[in-house]
């Protein structure tokens, strides 16, 4: 059982923190850098693609597998294991995890979702967006990088204490 649960965590765990080092890089500035144009890709990745439904639904389950080893280990152990390098380690990668998944949920899907809405009713229109459709995508925009800055940095401190905790 625990090797499933490992290797679901790290197989999830990589397109997830993946997903949002790639938003954090190079989707979110080239949408921004393509103005009203990006519209449409954000439209298909989230409404078509279902790319934010995927990322929390695969940062849900590196969540929980994860925490599942770690009381499984904290068990086995008499309680040693959180007490031990590794353990606060893989602790404090949880928590950073975790705390992404609230980003997630709070600031990159809304937005993400409203990025495309208001994309599908420029590309709709017919014509190029009206200041007030210019404005509230510069806002929007200005969200999604803040929530893909935040959610990649908080990723990077997951990856890698899981990476290092091991050898702590």
């Amino acid at each position: 059982m625990m090797i499933v649960l490992r290797l679901l965590h790290i197989l999830l765990g990589v397109f997830w923190a993946g997903g949002a080092f790639f938003a954090a890089m190079f989707l979110v500035p080239s949408v921004r850098a393509a103005g009203p144009a990006g519209g449409p890709v954000m439209k298909q990745l989230m409404e078509v693609r279902k790319f934010p439904v995927y990322a929390m639904v695969f940062g849900l389950i590196t969540v929980i597998t994860g925490l599942w080893m770690y009381f499984h280990n904290n068990s086995v152990s008499g309680g040693s294991f959180a007490k031990s390098h590794a353990g606060m380690a893989y602790g404090l990668g949880a928590v950073t995890a975790i705390l992404t998944m609230v980003v997630g949920g709070v600031i990159m899907g809304p937005n993400s979702a409203k990025m495309a809405k208001l994309g599908g009713e420029i590309a709709a229109k017919g014509g190029p967006p009206s200041p007030e459709q210019t404005q509230m995508m510069k806002q929007i925009q200005d969200k999604l990088a803040f929530g893909a800055r935040l959610a990649s940095c908080l990723l990077l401190v997951t990856v890698i204490t899981m990476a290092l905790g091991r050898y702590l």
